[in-house]
């Protein structure tokens, strides 16, 4: 798939399809991400673990300050919310989150060209910043304009069907759609909440 840039705006009927779409452009993923439930353990219930252990308050803040800070070109705050994050999780689930941003610093012709994503990678490689999954998919969405609230659900998809190992992402089933559905509700209150405390200054990850 080519990167095609799009611009979507939080008034888009399929914000979330559209958004889901184009945060993925040019990515091949290869692994799964952090949220990989035990063989035979109920769904719904690892799913509501890993928002409440991982998503809110680890990855959902430094989402929106990663995305925050790509929008004033703030790089040295995208590092520091990738820092933090790093520092939060265990060995196991930190190795899962860095393999699986991987792909997004691989083959992004267009990004490649655009000075922030330089900026930030030339970060990375030089082992000033990890590269986490949800600071590479924050940093990517704000750079393609896409609205905060459908990026932060775009990623907390793809954390979902990753679970898998299977690429592309099969279709979910109609209880796949229930149970991903959990976390809406959620996305709002965290986007509210961490854009808050950023407005604040305090510069701080919370959980919601």
């Amino acid at each position: 798939m080519s990167d095609t840039f799009y611009i979507a705006t939080g008034s888009d009927a399929e914000g979330f399809e559209l958004s889901r779409f184009v945060s993925l452009l040019g990515i091949e993923p290869i692994t799964s991400a952090t949220f990989s439930p035990d063989p035979g353990a109920p769904l719904d219930h690892a799913w509501k673990i890993w928002q409440e252990t991982r998503f809110l308050p680890c990855f959902a803040p430094a989402f929106v300050r990663t995305f925050h800070a790509a929008g004033t070109l703030e790089v040295d705050a995208i590092v520091a919310a990738d820092r933090e994050v790093d520092s939060s999780l265990p060995e196991p689930i930190r190795k899962s989150s860095l393999s699986a941003g991987k792909p997004f610093l691989e083959g992004k012709s267009e990004m490649k060209g655009h000075r922030e994503w330089i900026r930030f990678a030339g970060k990375v490689e030089g082992n000033e910043s990890p590269g986490h999954l949800c600071v590479l998919f924050a940093l990517q969405s704000a750079l393609y304009h896409l609205p905060l609230p459908s990026a932060l659900t775009a990623f907390a998809a793809f954390e979902f069907q990753a679970r898998r190992g299977k690429f592309p992402f099969p279709e979910m089933t109609g209880k796949e759609n229930v149970i991903f559905s959990s976390i809406l509700p959620r996305i709002p209150l965290a986007v509210r909440g961490n854009s808050e405390e950023i407005d604040d200054g305090k510069g701080m990850l919370r959980v919601i």
